[in-house]
Parts: C-alpha cells; sequence; structure tokens
C-alpha cells in the first residue's frame, strides 16, 4: 500500500537526473551520513537516517513518536497542523501507542485476511479486463492503462465507493495525493473538503445500512464496547487513499522495469511461477516504492547511529537508503530475483509495519503473473532515458511506462 506510514509526500525540485531511474537516495537531497541533519527543500532542518541497522532501530524506538503534538511547534506550518483534529491526522499512523494499538486493533477487524483473500478473484478479473483492452494494440503505457486503473479499481470497490460517484472521487484523489508534486496547496484544501463532505455522508450511509464494504466494516468494529468514531473512520479512508494505492502502483511499474532491464531474470519469473512471491520481496526491496518514511518525532532529547537529536526534531528515515545497505544485502544494487530479501524495509516494520502488506502483495502476485502470462516480448517502447520519474522526496513514483508487446494467450474465463 503507498506509504507504509501513511505520510503525505513532500515535494521537492525536480532533479536533474530525473532520467536515471530509482536509486537508494532520496532526490533532490545531498547524500547524508548514517544519520544526519539536512535541509529539507521548504528550509526545515531534519534527521535522516540511511543505514539499515539504524533505520530498524528508529522504526521500533519509542522515543521517535508520530503524533504530531510531539514536533517542535515552529516545524507545525510545514506540517500543516494547527493542534486540532482533522480528517487528516485521526488515524493510526500520526498516533502513538496505546492510541495506535486501539485504532489499528479495530481498523484490523475490517482489515480481516478473509477479506483481503476474497478479494483474489476479482482483483483477477479487473487484471485481465485491462489487459484485453490494450492486448491487440500490442503497446500500452501500462501504468495509465493497466496498473494504476488496476489497484484504484480494487481500493474503490473495498471500499464500496458507488460507480457513479467514482469518477469524482478519482479526481479528488489524484489531487489529494499530489500534495507537494503535481497538486498546489488551495487544491488540496478543496479537495480534503469535498471529502470531508462525501465520507460523512457514506459513512452515514453505512451506519444505517451496512453492507460487505471495508467503511461497513470500520463502522462495524468494536472491541470491548469500544468503536470507531466518525472522523476516526474518514481519517482512515484518507489514510488508505494515500497509503492503499502509490506504493502498490511504484512496486509494480518500477517493478515491471526492473525486470525488462534484467530480461534473463524475466524469462526464469515466466518460466517458474514458484519464484514469483521470492521475485516480489526484492523487488520491494530493490525499487523501494516509498523513498522516505517522515513525520517522526523525537519526544525526548535522544542518540541515534552516533547523533544527539533534542526533544522535538523531525526524524526521517529513509527506506530505499536502507534496502540497499551493503552491510545488510550483498550487491544491493542489482535485482536477484532468488535472494531471501524478506528483510527488506520496503513496507517499515514494528508497530506502524503496513496493515495493508498482504494486499498488496496479493496484487503484485496477480498482476504480475498475469501480465508475464499473457503478453511475450515485453519491451520498452522507448529508450530508457526518456524515463522520468515524479519529483518527490517520498514517493518513487515512475511517471510513465510505454512497452511494446505481443498477446501470448485470451484472458481467463473461469
Amino acid at each position: 500500500m503507498a506509504n507504509p506510514d501513511g505520510d503525505a509526500a513532500t515535494g521537492c525540485p525536480a532533479h536533474a537526473d530525473a532520467a536515471a531511474g530509482p536509486r537508494p537516495w532520496t532526490p533532490g537531497l545531498p547524500e547524508p551520513g548514517p544519520v544526519e541533519q539536512l535541509l529539507l527543500p521548504d528550509g526545515n532542518p531534519v534527521w535522516m537516517v540511511t543505514r539499515y541497522e539504524d533505520a530498524l532501530a528508529a522504526l521500533t524506538n519509542r522515543k521517535l513518536s508520530k503524533n504530531l503534538d510531539n514536533a517542535l511547534p515552529e516545524l507545525w506550518p510545514s506540517l500543516s497542523y494547527d493542534g486540532s483534529k482533522s480528517i487528516l491526522n485521526q488515524h493510526m499512523n500520526l498516533a502513538d501507542p496505546p492510541e495506535h494499538t486501539r485504532l489499528r486493533g479495530l481498523v484490523s477487524k475490517a482489515f480481516t485476511p478473509r477479506r483481503v483473500a476474497d478479494l483474489g478473484e476479482r482483483i483477477q478479473r479487473i487484471t485481465d479486463e485491462l489487459l484485453d483492452a490494450v492486448a491487440e494494440a500490442g503497446t500500452a503505457d501500462l501504468k495509465d492503462a493497466f496498473i494504476a486503473p488496476l489497484i484504484s479499481t480494487v481500493l474503490y470497490e473495498m471500499l464500496g465507493v458507488p460507480l457513479a460517484d467514482r469518477q469524482e472521487f478519482e479526481r479528488n484523489t489524484y489531487i489529494f495525493v499530489g500534495l507537494g508534486n503535481s497538486s498546489s496547496p488551495e487544491e488540496v484544501i478543496a479537495s480534503v473538503g469535498w471529502f470531508e463532505q462525501y465520507l460523512t455522508e457514506l459513512t452515514a450511509q453505512r451506519r444505517a445500512n451496512p453492507g460487505d464494504d471495508l467503511i461497513s466494516g470500520l463502522v462495524l468494529a468494536n472491541e470491548d464496547g469500544d468503536a470507531l468514531a466518525d472522523l476516526e473512520i474518514r481519517s482512515t479512508v484518507m489514510l488508505l487513499l494515500l497509503a492503499g494505492a502509490e506504493t502498490t502502483i511504484n512496486l509494480l511499474t518500477n517493478g515491471v522495469l526492473a525486470l525488462l532491464r534484467n530480461p534473463g531474470q524475466l524469462a526464469e519469473l515466466k518460466n517458474d511461477p514458484e519464484l514469483l512471491g521470492p521475485a516480489v520481496e526484492e523487488l520491494l526491496r530493490l525499487t523501494s516504492p516509498v523513498f522516505t518514511v517522515v513525520y517522526r518525532f523525537a519526544t525526548e532529547d535522544m542518540e541515534l547511529g552516533g547523533a544527539r537529536i533534542k526533544a522535538g526534531e523531525h526524524v526521517m528515515i529513509s527506506l530505499a537508503a536502507a534496502n540497499h545497505d551493503a552491510d545488510r544485502f550483498s550487491d544491493p544494487d542489482n535485482l536477484d530475483i532468488h535472494r531471501d530479501a524478506s528483510r527488506h524495509l520496503a513496507l517499515g516494520h514494528g508497530t506502524h509495519f503496513c496493515i495493508g502488506a498482504p494486499l498488496a502483495r496479493l496484487k503484485a502476485r496477480i498482476a504480475l503473473r498475469t501480465l508475464f502470462d499473457r503478453f511475450d516480448d515485453l519491451r520498452l517502447a522507448v529508450p530508457e532515458k526518456e524515463l522520468t520519474w515524479t519529483p518527490s522526496l517520498v514517493a518513487n513514483s515512475l511517471d510513465h511506462l510505454p512497452v511494446t508487446f505481443t498477446a501470448a494467450t485470451p484472458a481467463h474465463t473461469g
């Protein structure tokens, strides 16, 4: 799912090396030491963590809070925070235990393994329909024509967004998720207002007439008489919009590109479906769909990786750099679908480990298997140097993935 910590994208100027592709370091910033203080493009300081062991320690350190109240007050404007509760900050990924424990427990009751498993057949059907639509052309932008609509359609269906509302829902999602990249602050404010009103009405409908969708599950979730408040439900949906799509879109887009760069390993994967599970983990590690997780604040003066961090200071963790740490992964910059990459940090770790990880993996396995089963001779339709990535300190997002192919088989009809 899109960012394992559910953090809004922080924009940065386009980096000069935009065509070079995914890399293990956050673009737009100078490469730091293991734990070093940098200035973000907005002028605010941040401690950046890059080594695997330090990242692992930071992701599990209770002295690093996700609660925005623990940030230095002078950082609040850059965090779009004024101390009040809103649809953007009342979810589990901006909470610490015990409140995080409460929220995650209730959300988990709606986000059940059975609900995820039951989506498999629907994911397959949507995958086949999207590939059917481009098969005869022999060329497509895989991100725009296949990957993004697959992930967004699954998310909207899971949430229970009515078909008649999806175009407007998708338009506002694009604006909201584009914060710091393609959307202006004014557009984002208007989009958040639209979601506030729409989700208030949709949640009320589900309370009156619950169904099998995830919002109904959130409404019905109960633990010893405790339940999610309406604001917590709306905020959780906003988290899922931000973190529930972009990570998987980036995984698939960058992952297909990585395999196209390594045709021998792609051929192995096509011939041996048993490699698909390990390959997905290696693609998560190698491409790190989320460059950096943000919004951690020291609750007291502390030491991390030899650096002295003061209470209230902002800490960011470069998952990409950690996943390319040569002390943890041999030959880290190269794809190896036979590698045991299970200890990667692409989906976070510890308390805030991505709650949607099983669904992200399921979507990736189905999408990749079906794409490679149905399309032969898959290759880039443009020189690789023409590919570009969206400028962001957070999302490792390839803008487009134009390819050519030969349709091998029709869609499965079972």
